[in-house]
This record gives structure tokens, sequence and C-alpha cells, in this order.
């Protein structure tokens, strides 16, 4: 054997060996490694769909630390375990900051400073949501440092942050799955209000849908202003398919637009405003998409001396009625055309 060709065995030893170490220890695509800001892994739903649930206002402060203190997870024990289960999307809008040092509660009503303790990530995780809005103008009231380790200590517990306080970063990610994906672009119109066509545009071209999640409107107004109306139409003749807003504290009407949905406000999911019934309803919007069908589920829930539930019999048909109506259906399924 000449010298050339056992070099030549070497090397092809050496790679064959190479390959194997790598293929063993290298992570596979379906680990949930973190990251900055993690993409979770969808695997929930039957394959040619993709399925969501998108919450309201969630505040861990205040009133709700005060009667819950260490399990903030009474805070659910009326609602079904598996309510978020079974979603490749679970999100909803966190209303403020995690803090990263030891947390001394302000139960003052009227303190509009956020701030939740530690555990706030793992009842997020324990409830099955996997994404969380940071679009809002609460995230930032402990400052900089606490905006990112609320990131980060999200992130450990692989739930994606979508969205910024001054709408500078983040604002959009994408879910991806069986060829299809959304895109969820999530905004503060409260701060600013940023040029996005081009950005919808852009996630349009490769996106079965395009949903825009801002933090806008008057609070405590059941019906969408003129600039809310204004907003969500040029958004949708940019490419988006569904628009969903937070923050007035209330459910707000819902529109259809160029066949598109409009959710103008879910209202409250968890939140420490007894003082009226509305602020004490919210709506939860469940949904899925196959390649060119979005269906939608209206959810609405209450909240009983701080604890969420769902609405049922005539109170649920209340809530439910009214915005189908407006939507221009009167029965379920919810549905319209992608095309």
């Amino acid at each position: 054997m000449s010298k050339l060709t056992q070099y030549l065995l070497i090397f092809l030893v050496l790679g064959i060996v190479a390959i194997i170490v790598i293929l063993k220890y290298q992570p596979r695509l379906s680990q949930n490694i973190p990251t900055p800001n993690p993409t979770p892994q969808l695997s929930a739903s039957p394959e040619g769909e993709i399925t969501f649930i998108l919450a309201g206002d969630a505040m861990f402060g205040r009133a709700v630390y005060a009667q819950f203190h260490d399990d903030l997870k009474e805070a659910f024990e009326n609602l079904e375990p598996s309510f978020f289960q079974n979603r490749d999307i679970a999100l909803l809008n966190l209303e403020g900051p995690i803090m990263p040092n030891e947390f001394t509660p302000d139960t003052n009503p009227n303190n509009l400073m956020m701030k939740f303790p530690a555990q706030v990530s793992e009842v997020l995780k324990w409830l099955n949501i996997n994404a969380v809005s940071l679009a809002n103008n609460h995230t930032a009231n402990q400052g900089a440092e606490a905006l990112a380790f609320t990131r980060e200590n999200l992130a450990e517990k692989q739930i994606t942050t979508i969205g910024d306080p001054q709408n500078a970063a983040d604002l959009v990610k994408s879910f991806e799955k069986n060829g299809l994906k959304i895109s969820i672009i999530a905004l503060n119109i409260l701060a600013n209000t940023p040029d996005i066509a081009a950005l919808i545009a852009e996630q349009k071209e490769n996106s079965t849908l395009v949903i825009i999640f801002p933090h806008w409107g008057g609070e405590y107004e059941t019906i969408h202003s003129a600039t809310q109306e204004k907003l969500a139409q040029s958004w949708i003749e940019s490419g988006a398919d569904l628009v969903v807003g937070s923050h007035p504290h209330v459910i707000q009407d819902a529109q259809i637009y160029q066949n598109r949905p409009i959710f103008y406000c879910l209202g409250n999911f968890l939140f420490d405003q007894t003082f009226s019934v509305n602020t004490q309803r919210g709506l939860v919007l469940a949904g899925k998409i196959s390649q060119d069908k979005l269906t939608l589920e209206l959810l609405p829930v209450k909240s009983v001396h701080l604890k969420v539930q769902l609405l049922q019999g005539e109170e649920k048909d209340a809530i439910t009625n009214s915005l189908k109506k407006s939507l221009g259906f009167e029965a379920d399924p919810i549905t319209f055309n992608l095309k």
C-alpha cells in the first residue's frame, strides 16, 4: 500500500469519526434551547394547522399579589387546567416587569408603577403560555434593567417576548409549522405610532397569517376610537390578517374590514380593577389557520374575587352574540377565507 493511499485512508477515517461526533452531540432541532428570545417549538395542533390563543391584560402585582402572595396559581384555579394547552401559540399582554431582586408589593390601587414577583414566569409556564407582549405602557415602569431581566427570565422558561414599550426592538416574532407561518407584530401605540406598512408587507410575503397586537385606545371605552379604526384599516391594507388590541381594560367592539377581523380590545385577563363589571370581563380569542382559512372562537372570561373563570350561559352569550353580530356572523364557527 502506497503512502498516498495510507494518507487517504487516515483522512477518511478521521472524517467519519468527526461526522459521528457532530451528529451525536449537536443540539437537536426539536430541543427547547434557551436563547435571548426563543421561538416556541410548535407541536400541539394537527398536521396542516397552526393553533393560537390570545388573552388580554395580565397584572400580577398590587391586590393580585396581596391576595395570593407566594402562590399566584390560585388566581387560575377556576380555569380549566387545559385552557391554554394544545395550542401552538398561547400569548397574553404582560402588563409590567418581573423584578430581578426581592419583591416588595405595593397594594395601592392608584399606584401605576407596576412590578411583578419572580414567580410570574413559573406561573406563565404552568399555564402553558409560551409568548407574551411587552409592548405596553407598564413594562418599562422599573427601568431598563428590570425590562432586560424580564426578557431573560422569560427566555429561561422558553417564553417568547414580543415588542417593546418604546417600539424600539423585537416588534415581530414568527412561529412556523408544517409549511404554515404566523407572524405577530406587537406595538405600544401609547408611546408612538411607527410606520409598519413595509414590515407587514415583508411578513405577509412569507407568512400564512399576520397578526397585529397593538396596545392602544381609551381606557374603559367600550367603543373603539376613530384613531384605532384608521390604524387597523391601514394595517389590513398593508397585508395584516387579524388585529387584536389591548389596554382599555374592557372588551371593545369588533369590526370587519376587507374580510379581515378587528377586535379592538380583549379587555382584562387578570387585573385588580374590581370597580366595575366591564373591567372584570375579558375576551380570550382562540383560533386556527390552515393554508387558506382562519377560524376563530370567542371565549369570554370573568374575574371573581380576582380568580379567572370562563363565562357561561346568558353572560357568555351576551358578549359573544354582540361581537359576532358586528362581524356579520350569527352562529359558530367564525371563519374567514385568507385567499
